[in-house]
């Protein structure tokens, strides 16, 4: 896959900014450390978005240069985290030096990219022994409800736990054949079912839906979640996640 599934999916998400920033999970910090190069003086967040990878790199004391194309989502990131430096560009057309960066890092993300154009970015600014880091939260664990919620919206929850099969899980998205490292950090994550629909609200296949449509298909969504919370005797549920990482030294 060369591009965007859809264009318009791409270009929704500065549309809901702030709820997506409110309700989309963050990444578990283990799994970040091991993204970041030894002694990185620093690190490109690309499709920053609103910054939660952002954020885990600052928290982790890394210097960043957080480069978004969404003005709407870059806003969001500059109220969060004022004191980090900032570019409105996108993947295909990064505004750094050559050699300037330790790694380029992108947090659920890479399958919106034209993805020969991003590598050979990615190539131009990294510096020697520098690598592309990309960070994705899938589905962990499996319990019946969430097979229930998968029926329902395959395309968000996701049918199959992430695997570690030994194989590079973004080689059918422009790195094939390029050497790589891949880890599974397992973390979890408390939700109430009107949180949980107010996260798959923030996804795009739902935000390019009309309207009548989306919100029948979250309310099922979100009366599955609340189901099981009553049959559990319990307000939130527990998501088990895992957080797929792969280093590509490309």
């Amino acid at each position: 896959m060369s591009g965007p599934v859809d264009p318009r999916r791409a270009r929704v998400f500065g549309t809901f900014a702030a709820d997506y920033d409110r309700w989309r999970p963050s990444y578990p910090e283990e799994a970040v450390r091991w993204l970041v190069p030894d002694n990185a003086r620093l690190v490109a967040d690309v499709g920053a978005g609103t910054g939660k990878l952002t954020g885990v790199l600052v928290r982790l004391g890394v210097e960043v240069v957080a480069v978004e194309p969404d003005p709407d989502m870059l806003d969001v990131l500059r109220a969060n985290h004022p004191h980090v430096q900032l570019a409105n560009a996108p993947a295909e057309a990064l505004p750094l030096a050559d050699g300037g960066v330790d790694a380029v890092l992108v947090g659920q993300a890479w399958h919106w990219f034209d993805h020969q154009r991003a590598v050979a970015e990615v190539r131009r600014v990294l510096r020697p022994g520098g690598w592309l880091g990309i960070i994705g939260n899938e589905a962990g664990p499996r319990e019946p409800w969430l097979d229930e919620l998968a029926a329902l919206h395959p395309d968000v929850v996701g049918t199959d736990d992430a695997t570690d099969d030994g194989a590079n899980p973004w080689a059918e998205q422009g790195l094939a054949g390029v050497p790589f490292a891949a880890r599974l950090f397992p973390w979890q994550h408390m939700m109430t079912p009107a949180a949980l629909k107010s996260l798959l609200a923030t996804h795009s296949v739902f935000a390019v839906m009309p309207e009548a449509e989306r919100e029948a298909r979250l309310g099922q969504m979100a009366a599955v979640a609340q189901a099981e919370a009553d049959r559990r005797g319990v307000s939130e549920l527990p998501f088990h996640q895992v957080a797929s990482c792969v280093r590509v030294f490309v």
